[in-house]
């Protein structure tokens, strides 16, 4: 009988990342609007991190392109607040139901800028510890 390997928690997962900042896991729904005037899409937000976060959309976005991704947080009052990051398309690649992208922020987020994501990703990354 084979020996199944142990599993590993998710946490512990986050830790041994090869990244230099930890991709938290946060799903959830994002509108990419390119800066270019395109039609926005709508994409389905993976991970994120304080200088980045990977998306997965039917429709394909333009290596390079700028864009401006909103996303919406629930506070603890459960009324919804929204935050919009601009960056730039990093990565596109073909996935069986559309495409996954790669975003890059324009600017590393920071309690005053970015509120909402930024203590979701401080909550995320000090449970992973």
């Amino acid at each position: 009988m084979k020996r199944s390997a142990p599993k590993t928690h998710p946490a512990v997962a986050a830790t041994n990342e090869r990244r230099k900042l930890i991709r938290a896991t946060l799903v959830g729904s994002a509108l990419v609007s390119p800066k270019g005037g395109a039609k926005a899409i709508t994409a389905v937000l993976d991970n994120v991190n304080k200088v980045g976060a990977g998306l997965h959309a039917k429709e394909k976005l333009v290596h390079a392109d700028k864009v401006t991704v909103s996303l919406a947080f629930l506070d603890s009052d459960r009324v919804e607040q929204q935050e919009k990051l601009d960056g730039t398309v990093a990565w596109v690649k073909p996935w069986e139901k559309g495409f996954l992208i790669g975003v890059v922020w324009d600017e590393v987020v920071t309690k005053e800028k970015n509120k909402w994501l930024y203590y979701y990703l401080e909550e995320t990354i000090k449970s992973a510890r």
